[in-house]
């Protein structure tokens, strides 16, 4: 255990990513014993974080959950990432011209986190929320990120991930999914073909950074019946335009446009 560990602050961040994860209010008892944790000391830290604002107690049954307060937290992170203020412009660009949902995703660990999303006019929206994981082997950004990452780090990746089935196109054969990421890589994009959720069709693109490494990827998803198969070709090239200028604007320069200025010096 490393001597700069602090045992109160990593109870209440449990207790926080605990509550974070419950779609009801929770019983203090049950967060105690879910936890592993004495019912009055769980009650101590939770009576802090209400203090603090972060943490709220309904005066009926007391039981308790997060308050919006988090969500203030986490959209100032949001607005100081670089990548997601650059992307955001093309990304509703995208949105206005296919009439689709648009998402921005980075790679933490052996997930993605979806960081940015700008809804279609359509009545029915998709149900992917900014700050939700999601898999890399069933997501469209997520097969265009690890796709483009160096050899090294795709295999590190690829040997620890957990092939889940989640529908019946999902890919689920390591061996298939390598040689899948092969074919992104050949033709710079990715496609979700109802591999993540029945009746979702995806396509994502790389976006890259000023050193030349994917720093995420920008999808277009839709239901398939408007997200046809016929309209795949004509999304992935304007995705790809798109992206392009987001990675130029994060300072990427391609080996094409590189090799051309040098060869004019």
């Amino acid at each position: 255990m490393k001597q700069s560990w602090n045992e109160s602050v990593a109870r209440a961040f449990a207790i926080i990513e605990y509550l974070a994860g419950c779609d009801d209010w929770v019983a203090l008892r049950t967060l105690a014993r879910d936890l592993g944790l004495v019912p009055a000391t769980a009650y101590r830290f939770l009576a802090t974080l209400r203090e603090l604002g972060y943490v709220q107690q309904q005066p009926e049954d007391s039981r308790y959950q997060l308050t919006l307060k988090f969500a203030w937290v986490a959209s100032r992170v949001l607005e100081r990432t670089q990548l997601r203020r650059v992307a955001h412009p093309s990304m509703e660009h995208l949105t206005a011209v296919s009439n689709e949902t648009t998402h921005l995703a980075v790679l933490e660990g052996r997930e993605i986190v979806y960081i940015d999303k700008v809804d279609n006019v359509q009545a029915v929206k998709m149900r992917s929320r900014i700050g939700t994981r999601g898999c890399i082997h069933s997501t469209a950004v997520g097969k265009s990120i690890v796709a483009f990452l160096p050899e090294a780090e795709r295999e590190e990746i690829l040997a620890g991930l957990d092939f889940a089935r989640l529908t019946k196109n999902t890919i689920v054969d390591p061996a298939r999914f390598s040689a899948h990421l092969l074919q992104v890589r050949r033709r710079g994009y990715a496609v979700d073909d109802e591999e993540n959720e029945l009746g979702i069709r995806c396509v994502g693109v790389p976006v890259f950074d000023h050193a030349g490494r994917v720093a995420g990827a920008v999808s277009v998803s839709g239901w398939t019946i408007t997200m046809t198969l016929e309209r795949l070709p004509q999304l992935a090239s304007t995705l790809q335009e798109a992206c392009k200028q987001i990675s130029k604007e994060l300072g990427f320069v391609s080996p094409v446009v590189e090799a051309a200025s040098s060869r004019a010096r």
